[in-house]
């Protein structure tokens, strides 16, 4: 059984600003789409009734400004990836460590 879960929460405060919070706890049934060769700029990350798109403000026409939000973006993720590793990883030894033949 999967632990996976994806879930959107909305806030409205008494002064009326809200928060829209999307939270992906994905597992095999993500979809991750980044189109490449088209007229525009997007990914798609979709998960259980959550989808989330990212993608500049003028996809066609991207600025500098853009370029430096999707290398922040991939850098965050790639450090994302890490840390899911490592802790994986932890996970893994802690596991080797507790059975009866290590």
């Amino acid at each position: 059984m999967s632990d996976a879960y994806s879930y959107t929460t909305v806030v409205v405060d008494p002064d009326g600003t809200s928060r829209i919070s999307v939270s992906l706890r994905p597992d095999d049934d993500m979809s991750v789409v980044c189109p490449t060769g088209r007229d525009r700029a997007q990914i798609s990350v979709s998960h259980a009734a959550a989808h989330v798109l990212i993608g500049p403000a003028a996809p066609e026409a991207p600025t500098a400004e853009d370029v430096r939000v999707a290398r922040k973006l991939a850098e965050s993720f790639a450090v994302y990836a890490a840390e899911v590793e490592r802790l994986h990883a932890a996970a893994q030894r802690a596991v080797v460590s507790d059975s009866p033949a290590a």
